[in-house]
């Protein structure tokens, strides 16, 4: 069994207690006798005995315990870290927490903006005029895209004239070569919005039918204008839905209306379809463009040829000219040595002192290259 430490000092302060008391028995019974006195002493010796285990014993208590100590400072050191983690966990939750409580609370803002901004447009939409206005808005915002110029490639609120009446398309599109587009960007709109709150399905599927009514008298009164009349090609009218479900839920109520709208020469177009046609018509003005600058390229560069063969042939009566001089030059020279240094050299003979030695030039050895103008001219 392991003695505590406060158990052995208890013991010890016993044993010293205990001795003093038996020396002051000694001092007051100095009379005793011998065999008391070992017995005595022989106490004694058990006492320091005893004292020197338990010393022994506490020395190796406070051994253990500091390897006790040692084997829990990592336990320690992980507690702390736990701790410390645990504190950091907390505070970035709490950041977390306000973050988002702020985002959820401008989403609601955005939610509550979108909600207004959504019954300003049902409102906008469901005047005619308005709902005109802002297909022709979604119209340009698809020209734009595709690249093209008002005024170059398109013309919008172009006035036209069938018969005795005035038409006016939204939007006409100019084709690369020749020929037009008629653009209308009215559209129904108010069954589809009343189908789209509807919570009963009946009264769903209903309103959506008439949506796709809507649709196609919208198709009739187009046709009726006879807009395709106008144009020089193609033989049809497109009518602009500004919005991808407007035609999903018409073809979902009726699956043959884009037959019906075809044969009365009307075109169906999303934003997605007609940004497809509007893509198109671009790609042909860009490459009538190339072929354009082709032609140009090419007038250009048969004028620089012809250029080119008006110096070539300056360039040829240089050369000429030069040859002419270097000849006349050897010439010369030939008939300065034979006509006046002969002469020269007879003088001094006959005594005639010079000043001067007269000696003859060189003549030039040049052979001038000849330039092949007329290839440049055929």
């Amino acid at each position: 069994m392991t003695t505590s430490p406060a158990l052995l000092i208890a013991m010890i302060v016993g044993l010293l207690a205990g001795v003093l008391v038996t020396w002051i028995a000694m001092g007051r019974s100095m009379g005793r006798s011998l065999a008391d006195e070992r017995l005595r002493a022989a106490t004694l010796e058990g006492a320091l005995a005893a004292m020197r285990t338990d010393n022994d014993a506490l020395r190796d208590q406070q051994g253990m315990a500091r390897s006790v100590a040692e084997l829990l400072q990592p336990v320690r050191d992980s507690l702390e870290s736990l701790r410390r983690a645990s504190d950091t966990a907390s505070r970035e939750r709490t950041a977390a927490e306000a973050t988002i409580t702020t985002q959820m609370a401008a989403a609601q803002e955005r939610y509550q903006s979108l909600e207004a901004a959504t019954k300003q447009l049902a409102a906008a939409l469901a005047r005619g005029q308005t709902r005109g206005q802002w297909g022709e808005m979604q119209l340009e915002r698809l020209l734009e895209h595709a690249g093209l110029l008002e005024g170059t490639h398109f013309t919008r609120q172009d006035v036209r004239a069938v018969g005795d009446s005035t038409l006016r398309p939204d939007v006409v599109v100019h084709l690369p070569g020749g020929g037009e587009i008629l653009v209308d960007a009215k559209f129904p709109f108010d069954a589809y919005w009343l189908a789209v709150g509807a919570e009963e399905p009946v009264q769903r599927d209903a309103l959506m039918a008439k949506h796709a009514a809507d649709v196609l008298a919208r198709v009739r009164e187009l046709s009726s204008k006879r807009y395709a009349d106008t144009a020089t090609s193609p033989d049809f009218v497109v009518m602009f839905l500004p919005l991808e479900s407007l035609l999903s839920a018409s073809l979902d109520a009726d699956g043959l209306l884009l037959e019906k709208a075809f044969e009365r020469r009307v075109v169906l177009a999303t934003p997605t379809t007609m940004l497809a046609l509007l893509r198109t018509i671009g790609f042909g003005y860009q490459r009538q463009l190339m072929a354009d600058n082709a032609e140009e390229i090419k007038r250009a560069g048969a004028e620089m040829l012809s250029r080119l063969g008006v110096l070539v042939e300056h360039l040829e009566g240089m050369r000429r000219g030069l040859d002419q001089a270097v000849r006349g030059y050897n010439r010369f020279v030939g008939s300065f040595d034979t006509q006046a240094l002969r002469q020269a050299r007879r003088l001094n003979e006959l005594g005639v002192d010079s000043l001067r030695t007269i000696d003859a030039p060189d003549m030039l050895d040049v052979a001038l290259r000849e330039s092949d103008a007329r290839a440049l001219r055929e």
